[in-house]
């Protein structure tokens, strides 16, 4: 009988568990270090933080409510890879909203929710929370009327008719901010002295009764309007030279300018037709180098307005040349 070391079968069975052993340890050496090489990658990744800003959208029923307060923006604080969010902020496609729908008139606090975010980033919203009031919404037509700063005509112009490309526009908003409205003003901008005719898109707001801006929205902010500006019928104007008088001295003595040397005068026609200069007191008493002053003009019999009301004289003593 062969000795039982020596058999063929134990030899194949030694064999065959001495492979498994062999391939176990192996399979597991690789594990191990696959797992550690994983660990370095990561650990190399240099991460970010950052804040971005985003619109914040409200989901409500907008045909019967409106939004009071709240803000319109969130900060959205970022942590990941520095590549990640970089990306992210360079393309800000992250967005916020909060949903309000199913809910009432009053004031809510609900969460704010953010889309858009890599499942590789880390997003909060600050805040977490807004608070906003639904209003009962109601709308209503309002006439426009056109406003502008009569101060800024000329003297002896007046606006003898305005123009809107529309008369009308939507007011919407809180039912007590819309019942608040009295008319929706066109404000036009006139630059001081305006002679001509002005066309210009204006801004459009609301006014209460007292002619103070309400909190509401408008069906369009803008309006083309024209105003035809033309000088007043029973009025005239007239330019004048300055004419030195002294109140006391010489004026054979000195040299006399003014600036401006001449104004207009506004007045009617048959006034003006009368006057060919406008008289200008001067005191030359102990002027003996060269001097400027600020000297008051007086109004004439019959001049409604002049167009301006001081004027520099600068006197030269004849004996100093």
């Amino acid at each position: 009988m062969k000795k039982f070391g020596s058999s063929r079968t134990v030899n194949i069975i030694f064999s065959l568990l001495l492979a498994i052993l062999l391939a176990a340890y192996v399979l597991s050496i690789k594990n191990f270090s696959n797992s550690n090489s994983s660990n370095q990658y990561s650990s190399l990744i240099p991460e970010k933080k950052e804040t971005v800003s985003v619109p914040l959208t409200f989901q409500y029923n907008s045909d019967d409510y409106v939004i009071v307060g709240g803000t319109s923006t969130v900060s959205v604080n970022l942590q990941g890879s520095s590549a990640l969010v970089t990306a992210a902020k360079n393309h800000n496609d992250i967005s916020a909203s909060a949903d309000l729908r199913g809910l009432g008139v009053g004031q809510h606090t609900v969460n704010v929710a953010l889309t858009g975010v890599s499942s590789s980033l880390t997003a909060t919203a600050s805040p977490q929370t807004v608070t906003v009031t639904l209003a009962e919404k109601n709308s209503v037509k309002k006439d426009i009327k056109v406003q502008y700063d009569q101060d800024k005509l000329a003297s002896g112009y007046s606006v003898t008719d305005t123009s809107t490309d529309v008369k009308s526009v939507t007011v919407t908003g809180p039912k007590e901010n819309v019942d608040a409205v009295s008319y929706v003003g066109a404000d036009v901008s006139l630059d001081k002295n305006t002679k001509s005719s002005v066309s210009q898109s204006a801004k459009l707001t609301a006014y209460d009764k007292n002619g103070d801006p309400v909190q509401v929205s408008l069906s369009q902010s803008r309006a083309n309007v024209k105003l035809t500006v033309a000088q007043n019928q029973s009025e005239a104007n007239k330019s004048v030279k300055l004419q030195a008088q002294a109140s006391s001295g010489n004026l054979s003595n000195y040299d006399i300018s003014f600036d401006p040397s001449s104004v207009t005068i506004y007045g009617s026609s048959d006034t003006l037709d009368s006057i060919e200069s406008l008289p200008v007191s001067i005191d030359l008493s102990n002027i003996n180098s060269k001097t400027s002053t600020s000297v008051s003009l007086d109004k004439p019999s019959g001049v409604d307005q002049l167009s301006a009301q001081k004027v520099t004289v600068t006197i030269t003593p004849k004996s100093s040349n």
